[in-house]
């Protein structure tokens, strides 16, 4: 995946989590919200674990000013394989 930009972590004013449905399976989007009032998609996770450690690590870079890449294609993190009863 090619980079569309780096960000530093005091740049980030908020992170934001989307919930939402895909296939009747619970679905994450991170978004990180930015001083430049930017609101900018990280990623989308249908695995919590996932989506828990990615938004972890955004977290300790928004902590400690560590450089955040964005990729210029978000797709999803893990894909839906199965339904679950």
């Amino acid at each position: 995946m090619s980079v569309v930009k780096d960000i530093h972590g005091e740049q980030v004013k908020d992170l934001i989590t989307k919930f939402f449905y895909k296939n009747n399976h619970l679905c994450f989007q991170i978004l990180l919200h930015t001083k430049m009032n930017e609101t900018i998609a990280y990623g989308v996770y249908a695995n919590y674990s996932a989506y828990r450690k990615d938004f972890d690590n955004l977290q300790n870079a928004r902590s400690n000013n560590l450089k955040i890449t964005i990729q210029n294609k978000n797709k999803e993190k893990e894909t839906l394989t199965a339904k679950v009863a």
